[in-house]
C-alpha cells in the first residue's frame, strides 16, 4: 500500500521566475465513521455500536472543550484548538469582540501517530501531461486516449473532475486483478 501523490505548483511562486513545487495527496478516499467501527470490532471485543457511541461521544466533548477555549490533547492522536478570524484592524481597540469569529479547528498530531506513519511508501500517479509526455502525444490526442481508456474501464479517476489523476483499474496496466469472489453451489438440488 503506497499514498498516491502528484506535484502541484506552489502558489507563492506563480508569476515569478523560480518555480517551485510542492507534492500533494490525490487519493479522494473517504473511510466514514461506519467503516472505522467495523475495523475496530473485528480487532477489540467491543460491538459495532459501542464504538460508534464512544466516536459521537468523543466529538460532542471535543466541541464542548474547544468551545470554551481549550486545548485538547487525545493521547496517541493529536492535539486540537480552534483558530479565530476578523477584519483587519489598525489597533486592538477598533475591533469588538463580535467581529472576532470562530474561522477552523486546527490539529496537530502527537508523536506517537507520526512515528507510526514514519514508514509510509509513496506513488506518484498517472495525469494528462505525463501521457502527453509518455507517448509524445499533443493534449488533445492524450485527453481522447484517456477518455477512452477510462470508457473502457481500464483506467479510472481517483481525484475531482476538474483535476483528474488515473490510476489503472484492476487486471490492467500492471494492476493486480481483484480475485472472482466465490459462487455458493445449491446442494439442495444435486
Amino acid at each position: 500500500m503506497a499514498v498516491k501523490f502528484e506535484f502541484y505548483e506552489s502558489p507563492n511562486t506563480i508569476g515569478t521566475r523560480k518555480k517551485r513545487y510542492h507534492a500533494r495527496v490525490v487519493n479522494r478516499e473517504r473511510i466514514s465513521t461506519d467503516h472505522l467501527a467495523q475495523e475496530i470490532h473485528h480487532s477489540s471485543s467491543l460491538t459495532v455500536a459501542d464504538i460508534k457511541a464512544t466516536i459521537i461521544a468523543l466529538s460532542e466533548k471535543l466541541a464542548y472543550h474547544l468551545k470554551d477555549g481549550a486545548r485538547v490533547h487525545i493521547e496517541g492522536i493529536g492535539y486540537f484548538h480552534i483558530s479565530l478570524t476578523c477584519p483587519e484592524t489598525p489597533t486592538p481597540h477598533s475591533t469588538r469582540a463580535n467581529n472576532v469569529k470562530f474561522k477552523s479547528v486546527t490539529f496537530r498530531a502527537d508523536k506517537y501517530l507520526k512515528k507510526q506513519l514514519a514508514d509510509v511508501k509513496t506513488k506518484r500517479v498517472l495525469t494528462r501531461r505525463d501521457f502527453e509526455q509518455l507517448f509524445t502525444l499533443t493534449r488533445a490526442t492524450a485527453g481522447r486516449y484517456i477518455t477512452r481508456l477510462a470508457k473502457e474501464k481500464k483506467l479510472c479517476n481517483i481525484s475531482i473532475p476538474h483535476n483528474p489523476i488515473y490510476e489503472p483499474m484492476p487486471g490492467f496496466y500492471g494492476k493486480e486483478k481483484l480475485p472472482e469472489p466465490e459462487q455458493e453451489t445449491d446442494t439442495a438440488t444435486e
